[in-house]
């Protein structure tokens, strides 16, 4: 019998051993790396998923931070990137039993229930419309809704932006549903005007058609109904678009280069933006520019402080557009809007 103890003592004691060496391995990683990837962009979020970013658990600088008016650097962001080339294509908003976005491009009738945080005297309420880019400003505005800044509803619409132009996309199909849209919503607007203090408006601006003064004409004809009853519009501008695929390009070329080479330059990644310029233009309208926390001296990177900025070429990314809400908050603040 003692035969056979000896040599099951010496199994156990080897198999400790091992398990207490992968333990002191995993304890001894470097934090830096969890760190650098916050837990609302690698793991799913019960409630609305927004990706939101607070301090605690987010590095300094992480994303749109970094493009703050005041430089601001953390080493520990280098060579960083988040989500992974092979995951931003899935990095989108998702509002667990909200119906807040309908997938296709055939939809008449408004969105139910779409709403975020608490309504109250304290805070105003806003309502953010606009198409796909307006979706995927979402991540930003709940979190803002969500600390109390504002109380929110979204009406967002693939490819149907909230103006009386023509919809500018080669597959014709999509125009007849857009229009019937666009008239069912600015009605609703209308019957929502007594209980709303801002309407929030973007959208993907080459897909706006006309000239730039018939854009105007058409959009601040589209405004005119609720700024008459005392609705404030705020017109965000329109995010870059990109030349090609930037997780294809970013796979090829990796964070240190890639972050350049895979971005764009301000001159090729923005067109005319109506929703700026109607704007400008409008009394009982603001606008504000984001172009400052897409682009720096020209250039407008795939990459900003860690963060993974296009799903696409044309779509930011949930975990991107998540930190841009602080920079909102001030933005918004500095207009006396909030």
């Amino acid at each position: 019998m003692s035969s056979v103890k000896h040599p099951l003592r010496i199994a156990l004691v080897a198999v400790v051993l091992a398990v207490a060496a992968v333990l002191v391995a995993v304890s001894g990683r470097d934090s830096s790396v969890a760190e650098a990837v916050p837990a609302a962009a690698s793991a799913p979020v019960a409630r609305a998923d927004v990706a939101a970013v607070t301090a605690a658990s987010t590095p300094r600088c992480f994303g749109a931070a970094s493009m703050a008016r005041k430089r601001c650097h953390n080493p520990a962001l280098t060579g960083r990137i988040t989500p992974k080339p092979r995951n931003a294509h899935r990095d989108q908003i998702r509002t667990p039993g909200k119906q807040c976005y309908r997938p296709g491009t055939s939809q008449t009738t408004v969105n139910r229930g779409c709403t975020f945080g608490t309504r109250s005297a304290s805070r105003p309420h806003v309502i953010l419309v606009g198409d796909s880019h307006g979706r995927a400003l979402l991540p930003a505005f709940i979190t803002m809704a969500e600390r109390g800044h504002i109380s929110l509803e979204a009406q967002v619409r693939a490819a149907c932006s909230w103006t009386r132009s023509g919809l500018d996309h080669p597959d014709k199909s999509r125009v007849k549903p857009c229009r019937a849209y666009r008239k069912n919503l600015s009605r609703w607007l209308v019957k929502q005007a007594p209980h709303t203090d801002m309407i929030v408006t973007t959208g993907y601006t080459r897909q706006i058609a006309g000239s730039r003064s018939s854009q105007i004409k058409a959009m601040r004809a589209t405004w005119k109904p609720l700024i008459t009853r005392g609705v404030r519009i705020v017109a965000l501008s329109d995010n870059p678009r990109l030349a090609g695929d930037p997780q294809r390009c970013l796979k090829r070329h990796g964070v240190k280069k890639g972050t350049r080479r895979c971005g764009v330059s301000t001159g090729t990644g923005f067109a005319r933006d109506p929703f700026v310029l109607t704007a400008k233009s409008t009394r009982g309208a603001r606008a504000i520019n984001l172009r400052s926390l897409y682009c720096r001296k020209g250039h407008c990177p795939a990459i900003i402080g860690g963060v993974n900025v296009y799903r696409d070429n044309t779509h930011l990314t949930r975990t991107y557009a998540a930190t841009m809400a602080p920079l909102l908050v001030k933005r918004f603040r500095a207009a006396r809007l909030i």
